[in-house]
């Protein structure tokens, strides 16, 4: 009798990282004999509940006094693990049976090493391209794809993404309706259908950019599951955004992806993938927040020294010249 090889991975609360560690997913279950228990935040779980590599999915909600790892922890005890990779960097898997362990610690020294190596090289050795293998089963909310297969015989479909996990990150949606205005009139977006992505609880952000009516403009913000906008993303020619896991997941979808940075590292958390690009702020992170005073939960936004002229000409260069 072949014996099961239990792997643990606990990976991230946010949809960026668990993303960008993807591909230890299959590393891990190329054997026909492992199973492969996934742990990770709620937001990530919508498109790792499909994954066909996954056998058991644990989504960790945050409770007070950190009593969500207990909870976890209850959860894991009595099974023993040939392999625990945990890549939030917790005390966890010192707690837990294992032949093997391995425990992520953010590096300090290398600022230019993308979130990919370095999660992923240490671990196996070499460098794992993100990568997710999807079950045929999928929750459509609304079934907007269909919708947008149908766009997609009279349009170029351009996702734009106004939005992120944090209000640093986050140029303003008006220089995203100026950059959408700059670019229909340009003959390479002419027949473009801006389709404008989000999660409902930051619609507030591009009310006044819907509320402009523009029939070039498709409001998909909060109508779609996860899972939706990712296949929607397949079926793009573009995505512009903030750096967000919608950014990772476009990249992730094999289609252009242009990111803008500005307080974040772009060296670490540029999209991945052969031809992505980011445009960023004339202004490096130190600038923007090392100052004496900065306090992270009081600032606006930090992405405004990046104008939409930049923004403009820098994404006419990297996508008219592939046409």
């Amino acid at each position: 009798m072949i014996k099961t090889k239990n792997i643990l991975i606990i990976s991230s609360n946010r949809l960026g990282d668990a993303i960008l560690s993807s591909g230890l997913n299959e590393y891990f279950t190329k054997s026909a004999n492992s199973k492969l228990t996934f742990v990770c935040g709620s937001t990530p779980s919508e498109i790792f509940k499909y994954c066909q590599n996954i056998n058991e999915l644990i989504t960790l909600n945050k409770k007070r006094f950190s009593f969500h790892w207990f909870t976890l922890w209850s959860k894991l005890i009595f099974t023993k693990w040939e392999h625990i990779i945990d890549l939030r960097g917790t005390g966890i898997s010192f707690f837990l049976f294992s032949n093997k362990k391995y425990r992520y610690i953010k590096k300090k020294n290398n600022i230019k090493e993308h979130k990919v190596s370095e999660i992923t090289k240490p671990i196996v050795g070499e460098i794992l391209q993100p990568h997710i293998k999807l079950s045929r089963n999928k929750d459509f909310k609304n079934n907007k794809l269909q919708e947008i297969l149908k766009l997609k015989k009279k349009y170029k479909l351009i996702m734009i993404a106004p939005s992120a996990n944090w209000i640093g990150k986050i140029w303003p949606s008006e220089r995203y309706l100026d950059l959408v205005n700059r670019l229909i009139k340009h003959s390479f977006f002419k027949k473009s259908l801006f389709i404008f992505v989000g999660p409902s609880d930051e619609r507030y952000l591009v009310e006044k950019v819907f509320g402009l009516k523009k029939p070039y403009i498709f409001d998909l913000f909060g109508n779609s599951s996860l899972i939706e906008i990712f296949y929607i993303m397949k079926n793009c020619k573009l995505f512009i955004g903030n750096d967000s896991g919608l950014m990772h997941l476009a990249a992730l979808a094999k289609i252009k992806t242009i990111g803008l940075f500005g307080p974040s590292n772009k060296f670490k958390y540029r999209p991945w993938g052969e031809g992505n690009i980011c445009i960023s702020s004339p202004k490096n992170p130190d600038e923007l927040m090392g100052f004496k005073g900065f306090n992270a939960r009081n600032t606006k936004s930090l992405m405004l020294d990046l104008k939409t002229k930049t923004v403009f000409k820098k994404v006419i260069l990297n996508t008219v010249k592939e046409k």
